[in-house]
């Protein structure tokens, strides 16, 4: 059976997402934890058995250091309301942050960013490199193909003038041969139209539904794509357009991820079957291949009946290349977005909003991270990046950099700019 073992539980919140779901963070933690020290364990029923787990490749790696630097660089910081950045190592050795800029939170004014540095010490000024002014774009990811092409998922957000018809969101992919100066034209990942005026209604069960009776389903993203065996994967969350008077009638969204094996001309949805999340709201989930076989997703989730509620970090592990999963296990604290990248040396680092919530709200949001020495089994105590104080910031994006070094983007509180830390590290193996 596969085996988890529980961080430090930390009481938590989530609050408001871009997709109209939630988004926030707080996070509390050492700067430097060599220890991996856990505080509960629980078996699951999952994919495999304990012969299975023994045979797991083990990290050479038996302790590490983390040196995060108190000041900040500056990626960008302009005017308007700037969120969910990530990056990447360009196949010319320069690094791309990408990000989502508007007039506020959540509005047609989105545009998608980018931001260019030798280093990431100083950053170039940012070009628009996707930008439909009649629609929000938002919540941007990138990767590094294989073939040297920059890969870029992200999703559109209409937002009608009220509440008459569903707010409707979809997923977008295009690619760039050019080192990300220039990308080909959109292509819609997930099926669906962005206007329901006059084509919609809510029916008896409090359900968005379309002309044929048919429900109003959506789908979003918040993390990067994955190669495998010539497919492009991006993870994402699917379910119906929210009923806005009230949520609980809305059924809760799942995981699915989207693939294409024409180089992203066409997608396909396989839902992720992964047990005891049935009545908890998941999103935004984030999905690491350790090896081969062996992946890892994690995902923010949310209890109640709105997707805004509290709910911890969720994780479940695949050791069949994503056909099987295990049951979905809490990480023991509230996380919003998480990024996951392996380490040339094996260590697995999660980086993520965390909330500190107290009664009904959060109280504080940081940026932070955990690490894995195990390939995802067990992981660290929280570790604190960036404290946000009572105001939502984070999203953060993740590269590795020579010499024991990586980097992470984030937004900083209230969204007023895109920041970023490179962080150092001593590993013993």
């Amino acid at each position: 059976m596969y085996r988890i073992v529980k961080t430090l539980l930390l009481s938590a919140l989530c609050i408001f997402a871009a997709v109209g779901f939630t988004a926030c963070g707080s996070s509390a933690g050492s700067k430097t934890d060599e220890d991996q020290t856990p505080a509960t364990d629980s078996d699951t029923d999952g994919t495999t058995d304990d012969s299975d787990a023994a045979e797991e490749p083990l990290n050479a790696v038996k302790s590490i250091t983390f040196d995060i630097p108190d000041e900040a660089v500056k990626v960008a910081e302009f005017s308007g309301h700037f969120a969910f950045p990530d990056v990447i190592r360009l196949k010319n050795g320069r690094l791309m942050a990408v990000y989502r800029n508007g007039s506020t939170h959540a509005d047609k004014s989105g545009a998608i960013i980018a931001s260019f540095s030798d280093d990431g010490t100083v950053w170039d000024d940012p070009d628009i490199i996707i930008n439909d002014s009649s629609i929000d774009d938002r919540d941007p990811s990138v990767v590094l193909f294989s073939d040297g092409r920059v890969g870029i998922n992200w999703f559109q957000y209409r937002y009608p003038d009220d509440y008459s018809e569903p707010w409707v969101h979809h997923i977008l992919f295009a690619a760039s041969s050019d080192n990300g100066a220039s990308f080909s034209e959109p292509v819609q990942v997930d099926d669906g139209v962005f206007d329901y005026s006059g084509h919609s209604e809510m029916n008896e069960e409090g359900i968005w539904v379309d002309d044929d009776g048919e429900p109003v389903m959506l789908a979003a993203t918040s993390s990067c794509m994955v190669e495998h065996e010539g497919k492009i994967i991006i993870p994402a969350y699917y379910g119906y357009a929210l009923n806005w008077s009230n949520f609980a009638k809305t059924p809760k969204t799942k995981i699915v991820f989207y693939e294409s094996s024409d180089k992203g001309k066409s997608w396909t949805m396989t839902p992720v079957e992964a047990g005891g999340a049935d009545e908890i709201w998941l999103q935004e989930p984030a999905l690491l291949k350790v090896d081969e076989n062996r992946w890892i997703l994690q995902v923010r989730s949310a209890n109640g009946s709105s997707p805004s509620s509290k709910g911890d970090l969720l994780q479940s592990v695949s050791l069949d290349a994503g056909k099987t999963w295990s049951d979905y296990q809490s990480l023991g604290f509230v996380a919003h977005a998480p990024e996951l990248l392996k380490l040339e040396n094996g260590v697995i680092i999660s980086a993520f909003r965390w909330l500190d919530w107290e009664g009904t709200k959060a109280t504080r949001e940081a940026v932070s991270m955990v690490y894995s020495l195990d390939n995802g089994e067990t992981w660290s105590d929280l570790i604190e990046i960036q404290d946000c104080g009572a105001v939502e910031c984070g999203y953060p994006g993740l590269a590795e950099l020579d010499g024991n070094r990586f980097i992470v983007v984030y937004y900083t509180p209230g969204g007023k700019g895109i920041d970023s830390k490179i962080i150092s590290f001593t590993a013993e193996e």
